[in-house]
């Protein structure tokens, strides 16, 4: 199976508009456009009956009072963030535009079931609020590491069994035994001033 994108570069900096936040003019975080980027996936195994589509973070820092030159440091222990989970995907859609499952259309119909993400910080989330479906990047902008994201989708043999409320551990053990063929794009993002200066975008 092959995934591309018409948003993101495999390895490119993701595009601020599908950010959750982004660099403000005197280099503070600012809420961004939230738009989930374009996904297209082919080469679709036989036998396929849904998708599952997300979008992981394993960059988080796990201890934000340990400073060195007021940045986290990069060699800190990662944790994971999940920030988007799509489940039961119908087996026909094999793209999702730019914007079309974000903000106001994070339960838009014909996508399948949009997962509880950890901007619910493990609060109950009403569906569609932030918290549920697509909410991008916004890593801390103190963290000297940019935060690599991986958009995945995996094809599968059955529609998962869920709970009316799911996460992406929920899915995770729902799909072993289910995968038949699994791709992902890579892209990197910082609301570090130094590190986007540095990138050549702010």
């Amino acid at each position: 199976m092959e995934l591309y994108s018409k948003t993101l570069a495999q390895g490119g900096r993701i595009p601020e508009r599908c950010a959750y936040g982004r660099l403000g003019e005197s280099g503070e975080t600012v809420p961004s456009d939230n738009l989930n980027p374009h996904l297209a996936w082919s080469k679709v195994p036989e036998g396929t009956r849904a998708y599952v589509v997300a979008c992981l973070d394993d960059d988080v820092p796990t201890d934000f009072g340990e400073l060195v030159d007021g940045e986290l440091p990069a060699w800190q222990p990662r944790r994971r963030f999940v920030h988007w989970v799509q489940a039961n995907v119908p087996a026909e859609v094999t793209e999702i535009a730019e914007g079309a499952l974000s903000n106001d259309s994070k339960l838009a119909p014909g996508f399948g079931l949009a997962g509880v993400n950890d901007y619910s910080r493990g609060n109950p989330v009403e569906p569609g609020a932030v918290g549920t479906g697509y909410d991008g990047p916004c890593p801390p902008g103190i963290d000297s590491r940019h935060h690599v994201y991986r958009w995945i989708v995996a094809a599968l043999d059955a529609e998962l069994q869920l709970p009316e409320v799911f996460t992406w551990s929920d899915v995770a053990e729902a799909m072993k035994g289910h995968v038949l063929a699994c791709s992902e794009l890579q892209g990197f993002y910082s609301l570090n001033p130094r590190l986007a200066e540095r990138a050549g975008t702010h």
